[in-house]
Order: C-alpha cells, then sequence, then structure tokens
C-alpha cells in the first residue's frame, strides 16, 4: 500500500495533479506525443518518407495500449519503451517500421520524463504564487502587530508579526524565482541514440534534436546527458527546498497555536483535528502534515544524488530517479497547496501576541535598558548589571521594572522617563517596521 494511492488518506500525503502529472496515463500520452514528434521532424528532414509520417500521424492518435500485455511484456523487458513501441508500430501497420528511428530506450524515457517535470513545476509554480500573495498581504496587514520574538524557543526581543511576516515572504518571493529558473535552466529533452552521438541517424542528427525538442518545447542539450544527471538533481533540490520552506513556515505557526502560547489557532471547522478521547481537544493538523512533506521531501534528496553517480555513457541508476521524484513532487505539492489551506483559515491572535510580551515581567527588555545605560556606564558594566538585576528579579518573583526602580545605581543613571521609555516594548522594535517596507516595496509586481 503506497499512501500517495490510498483510498482514504492520499489527499493528506499527495495531490491529484501529481497522481495525473506522474501516471501510467501520462507517461504513456508522452511516449506517444515523442514518436509522433520525432516521425514529423525526421520526414521534414528526409530522414525517413514523408509518406511514413503520414500514415502514422493518421493512425497513432487513435492508438490505444493493451496493458495487459504492455504490464508483462515491461516485467520481462525491464523498460517500458521497447514494449510501447511494438504494441504502437504494430497499430501503425507498416509505417510503424520507422517509428522510433535512429531513437533509443533512454532517449524517450528521458524526454517524457522531462516533459512530466515541466508540467509539475508549472503546477507548484501557479500554487507557489498563491502562498507568496497571501504573505505579501499578510506582511503588509501587520506591519506593526506587536509580538515576541523567539530564539531557540525562548522569548527574545519585542517585534511586529509583520517583520515575521516578512521574513517568510522574502523567502518565497526567492523560490518563485528559483522555480522559474528550474523551467528556464533544466528542461532539456534527449535525442541522440544508444550512446547520444546520432550515429543511428545519420548526418541530419544534429538538425533532427533541435527540430524535436522544438516540437515538444523543450530546450535542446548540447551533448547527451545520459550519464550527466546534475539537471534533475537541480531540480529535485530546488523543489525539496521548497517543501523545506513551507514547513519551516508551519513549523512556527504549529508552535503559536500550543495553548501556552495562543497566538494562532488553525481553521478548518469544528471536527479539525479533534481528540477521539478528549472532548476539549483540537490537535493541530495542516501545519503538521507540511512538516511531514518538508522532511519527506528532503529525503529523497541522496536518493537522487546516486543516480548522478554513473560509469562510462550510463548505467542503471536511472531507477532511483523513477522511484523518488515523482515522490519528491508529491510532497512538495502537497506541502505547497496545504499551506494554503493553512493561511486561508489562519486565526491571528493579535491580543495574545501582545499579552506575551508581558510573560517573562519584563525581562524581554533587558537589552533596552542596557542599551540605554550603556552610553553612560559602557556597554560590558551595563551587561553585567542588567544581567546581575535579571537574576535578582526571577529569583524573587518580580517584575524587572519594579527590580530596576528600586535599585540606586540604576536610577542614579537614568530617570524615570528613561526607564519607562526603555521598558515599553513599542519602543524597542528596532527597524522591524521600515524592514517590512522594505520587502514589501523590493518585491513590488
Amino acid at each position: 500500500m503506497s499512501v500517495f494511492t490510498s483510498k482514504v488518506v492520499r489527499n493528506l500525503f499527495g495531490t491529484d495533479a501529481m497522481r495525473t502529472i506522474f501516471s501510467d496515463d501520462t507517461r504513456i500520452a508522452n511516449y506517444l506525443k515523442v514518436e509522433i514528434a520525432l516521425a514529423k521532424v525526421e520526414a521534414q528532414l528526409g530522414v525517413i518518407p514523408e509518406a511514413a509520417y503520414r500514415d502514422i500521424a493518421a493512425k497513432a492518435p487513435s492508438f490505444d495500449i493493451d496493458w495487459e500485455r504492455f504490464r508483462i511484456d515491461v516485467e520481462a523487458v525491464g523498460y517500458p519503451v521497447m514494449p510501447f513501441v511494438e504494441q504502437l508500430a504494430e497499430h501503425c501497420g507498416a509505417a510503424g517500421e520507422y517509428l522510433h528511428w535512429g531513437s533509443t530506450t533512454r532517449d524517450i524515457t528521458d524526454t517524457s520524463f522531462i516533459m512530466q517535470v515541466r508540467d509539475a513545476l508549472a503546477v507548484i509554480e501557479t500554487d507557489l504564487h498563491t502562498v507568496r500573495r497571501t504573505l505579501r498581504e499578510m506582511t503588509a496587514r501587520h506591519r506593526s502587530t506587536l509580538m515576541i520574538a523567539r530564539t531557540h524557543g525562548k522569548h527574545a526581543l519585542p517585534s511586529t508579526f509583520g517583520f515575521r511576516c516578512a521574513v517568510w515572504y522574502s523567502e518565497v518571493e526567492r523560490q518563485c524565482k528559483r522555480i522559474a529558473a528550474l523551467r528556464a535552466d533544466t528542461l532539456a529533452g534527449q535525442f541522440g541514440g544508444a550512446i547520444g552521438t546520432f550515429a543511428a541517424v545519420g548526418p541530419r542528427g544534429i538538425d533532427v534534436q533541435r527540430a524535436l525538442m522544438n516540437e515538444l518545447g523543450l530546450q535542446a542539450p548540447e551533448i547527451a546527458w545520459f550519464a550527466s544527471r546534475d539537471r534533475v538533481a537541480q531540480v529535485v533540490f530546488g523543489i525539496a527546498s521548497i517543501a523545506q520552506s513551507m514547513a519551516s513556515i508551519a513549523k512556527t505557526l504549529a508552535i503559536m497555536t500550543r495553548d501556552e502560547v495562543g497566538e494562532a489557532s488553525e481553521g478548518g471547522g469544528e471536527s479539525r483535528g479533534t481528540s477521539s478521547a478528549m472532548p476539549h481537544k483540537h490537535n493541530t493538523v495542516v501545519p503538521e502534515l507540511v512538516i511531514v512533506h518538508g522532511k519527506m521531501a528532503a529525503q529523497q534528496i541522496p536518493v537522487v544524488m546516486e543516480s548522478m553517480v554513473q560509469d562510462f555513457e550510463r548505467d542503471w541508476q536511472g531507477h532511483f530517479e523513477t522511484i523518488a521524484v515523482p515522490q519528491i513532487f508529491q510532497h512538495a505539492h502537497a506541502a505547497v497547496t496545504q499551506m494554503n489551506v493553512v493561511l486561508s483559515g489562519l486565526v491571528l491572535h493579535t491580543e495574545r501576541m501582545r499579552a506575551n510580551l508581558a510573560v517573562t515581567n519584563g525581562q524581554v527588555m533587558a537589552e533596552s535598558v542596557m542599551m540605554a545605560l550603556a552610553p553612560k556606564i559602557g556597554r560590558k558594566n551595563a551587561h553585567h548589571m542588567i544581567s546581575r538585576l535579571c537574576s535578582t528579579a526571577l529569583k524573587e518573583g518580580r517584575a524587572l521594572g519594579d527590580v530596576l526602580r528600586a535599585d540606586a545605581e540604576t536610577m542614579q543613571h537614568l530617570d524615570e522617563r528613561e526607564l519607562s521609555h526603555a521598558l515599553d516594548p513599542r519602543n524597542y522594535i528596532g527597524l522591524a517596521e521600515q524592514a517590512v517596507d522594505n520587502v514589501l516595496a523590493a518585491h513590488a509586481h
């Protein structure tokens, strides 16, 4: 059983779009497109008779594969292209002798595969832009929404939720550019015959290759890449990194929904995340799934890296890609689409964000007070002094402001106005709002 095809959980762990793109039906449809296109350009270039192409063009579109025969033949041969070509050639009659002219299994396999990758990238890119637009809106809307920033899970300094969203938004903007670059740089098809030297095609081989790729809307490679899988690795790493970007956002949002944090709630209605045992409990569901998808996509990277290490003109390592690449796309697209679900239903509790600034009894304002003192007694002295007073406040369970006001040395250097200003979180968000503005301006579309 696979979660990708499960009748019950398939849409939690994958998407119908990726199932369609990487399905047997799409693979066969792509094989057919490549073989028809190859016959067409070879006829145009005088490599095969024009009459043969006319027959192929007339008969091939009605081809209906015998799936059971195909399965048996593929298991016997070990690869699907030759059994496919045999059935298609039978269907096309005498003209079928000119199918697959000068080609090899890997030409058709790689080109069909790149067509699938092209379509998969386009789908993910579209949905990633939806995430991008939502994050941009959240960044602008919460530019000044006060909250506590956390480092290593601990309260750090005052900030704004808009600043946090701007970090996410900036990353997703970069990922949108990366996926556009992948579509521009990696979608090269394959044609060159047994070892890529066009020996079986003849002197028009390179012309056939260029015309074929033009016909299919792919890039023509400068040389065969049977044993050079760097383009595939580039795609895989890029797509997995998109899944991990979604997972990173989801991780923070999941923590924000915890009872003790309470800064956000997941949407999805009353039944979302309900416990079978505890009536009060609603677990965070979709953000956790997004995190799983990020981790699972990343786990496939080493598998695809293995396919890069091949001997001579090519070997058997392409099987790694056949297994891993569709899974990576499933996880990456699920991560993106589910992130859209998370963001569209997200309920933010801005009053809790503001309240959480006071959870440490003013400890998060220690650096602010230290920097107010630093020009007067030096930063190092101020650091030691405020650290000592923070320890006192913690030990005695008192607010830092009360301890500071009771400390003669502090009040010798800061008057009440200066201390109150230094203890107000609003006055110590630095340039968070300007940083938000910079991000929004940098990516104005």
